[in-house]
């Protein structure tokens, strides 16, 4: 800090702060941001060193600098963190809390340490059922390798309830700081305008449950760019469990150039009682996580205008409770609560630039009573590959929080892509590969049902299993759809499987040659023009 500057520094040692590691350090801050505030605003600087906190209470105008070589520790002791004024799902403590604040910021090269190893159990895995295990294709086998602790979730004592929370704020920021070891929510952002989040690397233990790396509830104008994320829960979560923070929607949120590794998703959206509107997410890389991309209505709340580009996305199946069965995208729209009102719906959601290597299939699946509407993938190459969980895990479904416990986790075949109660789904460019040996629950390409206006453009893939049954595109109880320019590859037992398609409109320049049987015979009502079979025009 140079000399110019000193009138507008507040230098935490001189408040009687020690830095050890061991020495209490609560007190010196929280006064030294005091008098930051009352003097009109201005830096309060942690030189190098570990200083041991409790709750830090952030104020208007101030910026938090954490030094290179610093290092903000939470205590082991739940006694050094008071009660909050706010409650949000019966978390209302925090290790730095900024609530009303306005124009704040918290920045440097050093540490947000939250203790989270004083707190976990990490030789005990949570063994709370939230679900009857009963629906799903192993049956009460399923616990039989889900209750082991090595993969997580562990059990938890008495934690703190978020690290940093950003409560009722206007134009705050968070940037370059090193985030670690959180002990539950990690970065919570609520109710608040204008809010930048730039250059952080957090890093929480994969076996932690709710260490989220950042979630935002109910907040407008948020930006989130170049930041590492390693969370035991959802990476990126917009909206979890704001019940206490206050009202408001969720809209104009950009996120870009992240890397994210996650136990249930790397990018979550929903659920919530109020809705999300324009969010844009661009040049993401998804890795190791046991769910990619998520899209959850359970109440009255609606999705829409959401765009994600230029995403790769890399899951697998995990242990334990965690929820997501390795999907890289997932959207669905259920009922998940009782007396939640009338349902909202999903609609225009964009998949541009995507590539994905997993252990399960997309899922698209809305129900009669809350609908998925113009959904769009546009260039998008996949690769389904066998996992050495699938038999302990696999071939199950999960819209955990559902009120129907036969929707929690349950048995289902898995196809690249299975969308249920859909309108206006667009396909544009989509490349499948499947690896070898893969489970006998795999079993199609495309699987689409219950559906309205889908247009399939430029496919080119086939059925899982190179014997028996299954089918490129499986279509099934719907109405309005268009197939042109797709290929079967190499392999394709079938490429079209059609049951009962109302108003087939346009089967138009498609390559069937490769296919052992085109289309099942007698079950497409299409307009077929400029179709190789074989050889010949079709």
């Amino acid at each position: 800090m140079t000399t110019a500057m000193s009138s507008l520094v507040f230098n935490v040692l001189d408040y009687g702060a020690v830095g050890n590691g061991e020495t209490l350090d609560t007190a010196a801050i929280n006064q030294a941001i005091a008098d930051c505030h009352e003097l009109g605003g201005g830096t309060v600087w942690l030189p190098s060193g570990t200083y041991l906190s409790g709750t830090v209470f952030m104020r208007s105008n101030v910026t938090l600098h954490l030094d290179a070589g610093s290092v903000l520790l939470g205590s082991p002791n739940m006694e050094d963190y008071p009660k909050l004024p706010y409650t949000s799902e019966f978390r209302n403590t925090a290790l730095i809390a900024s609530i009303g604040a306005t124009h704040i910021a918290i920045q440097g090269s050093g540490v947000i340490d939250g203790n989270g190893d004083s707190f976990a159990r990490y030789d005990q895995a949570d063994l709370l059922r939230d679900f009857d295990a009963s629906f799903t294709r192993q049956g009460n086998d399923y616990f039989r390798e889900n209750d082991q602790a090595d993969d997580g979730p562990v059990d938890m004592n008495e934690r703190p309830g978020i690290l940093i929370l950003i409560l009722n704020g206007i134009d705050a920021q968070v940037s370059q700081v090193r985030i670690r070891n959180a002990p539950n929510w990690c970065l919570h952002v609520a109710c608040a305008d204008g809010v930048l989040l730039h250059g952080l690397d957090i890093r929480n233990s994969l076996l932690i449950p709710n260490s989220d790396g950042i979630d935002v509830s109910r907040s407008r104008n948020v930006r989130i760019s170049d930041c590492n994320i390693e969370a035991g829960d959802d990476g990126l979560a917009f909206s979890p469990c704001a019940e206490g923070y206050g009202g408001g929607g969720n809209e104009n949120v950009v996120v870009q150039n992240c890397t994210i590794k996650s136990r249930s998703a790397g990018i979550r959206i929903g659920w919530d009682t109020y809705g999300f509107r324009n969010f844009m997410f661009h040049n993401i890389v998804i890795r190791d996580s046991n769910r990619g991309i998520g899209l959850f209505l359970r109440e009255s709340e609606s999705i829409e205008n959401v765009v994600f580009s230029n995403i790769m996305i890399e899951t697998r199946l995990h242990k334990g409770k965690w929820w997501g069965k390795a999907e890289p995208i997932h959207i669905s729209a259920v009922k998940g609560f009782p007396h939640s009102g009338e349902p909202g719906s999903v609609r225009n959601v964009t998949f541009t630039n995507i590539t994905v290597k997993s252990e399960h299939g997309i899922v698209i699946y809305g129900s009669e009573e809350c609908s998925i509407e113009n959904v769009t993938f546009e260039h998008v190459r996949m690769l389904v590959k066998n996992g050495p969980l699938q038999e302990s895990f696999g071939g199950n479904l999960d819209f955990r929080p559902a009120l129907d416990d036969r929707l929690k986790v349950f048995g289902h075949d898995i196809p690249a892509l299975y969308a249920k109660h859909v309108k206006g789904l667009a396909i544009h460019g989509f490349d499948l590969e499947w690896s070898d040996d893969l489970p006998t629950f795999m079993r199609n390409g495309l699987e689409i049902e219950s559906f309205e206006e889908v247009t399939i453009d430029g496919f080119k893939g086939r059925q899982p299993q190179l014997e028996g049954e299954g089918a490129a595109i499986r279509l099934a109880n719907g109405r309005q759809v268009n197939i042109r320019n797709s290929i079967a590859k190499a392999g394709t037992i079938r490429f079209g499987d059609f049951e009962q398609v109302e108003e087939a409109g346009m089967f138009i320049g498609n390559d069937l040659s490769r296919a052992e049987q085109p289309l099942k015979p007698g079950a497409y009502g299409f307009a077929v023009f400029g179709c190789r079979d074989g050889g010949s025009l079709v």
